[in-house]
């Protein structure tokens, strides 16, 4: 349908001239091929919303409590949004559904005068590392854009062997969304 009105929008732009004053806008040569842009913008428009929404992959996670981290995968375990359920609370994981970009980002707040060194890990393989400084309450935030396949899991994990406490309560989260 899109294809026949674009046909007959090119043939009338061409070949219909019609006098008077109808506000048509500039480059627009007559009432009717106005009210047939219009009429294919409006198609244009509703053929985007026929299609299906856009998948739709979305979540925030933040840290409860005042967790001890050893060596451990940090898991944000009070999700306030989990749009297709791939963050996994009890494990930590993101899991990617489909193949795509993905822009994912954490803050990591140190509990008191510690500090945290942490990694990011994409299917077990360093990523990349975070620190937060050992000051009072120090903190360190990352966002990057991943290029990830149908099941690729990423992930924040703990890197010492030191304890080390992170600062919960909506301080401390994870969150990611997919980009296209």
């Amino acid at each position: 349908m899109k294809m026949t009105i674009q046909l007959i929008l090119a043939f009338l732009t061409m070949s219909v001239g019609v006098s008077g004053d109808c506000n048509a806008g500039h480059g627009k040569t007559s009432c009717i091929t106005e009210d047939l842009l219009q009429m294919f913008l409006k198609v244009n428009r509703q053929s985007d919303i026929t299609q299906g929404p856009k998948k739709r992959i979305a979540f925030l996670a933040f840290v409860k409590n005042h967790p001890v981290l050893s060596n451990n995968v940090i898991k944000f375990e009070d999700v306030e949004t989990n749009i297709g359920n791939h963050y996994n609370p009890t494990t930590g994981f993101f899991t990617a559904p489909i193949n795509g970009l993905y822009v994912l980002s954490c803050m990591i707040m140190a509990y008191g005068n510690t500090e945290i060194a942490y990694q990011w890990r994409k299917n077990d393989a360093v990523f990349s590392s975070g620190y937060t400084d050992k000051t009072h309450s120090g903190s360190q935030s990352q966002t990057f854009v991943f290029e990830l396949k149908k099941g690729d899991r990423v992930y924040i994990k703990h890197r010492t062997s030191t304890s080390q406490k992170i600062y919960g309560g909506r301080y401390s989260y994870y969150n990611g969304y997919l980009l296209q």
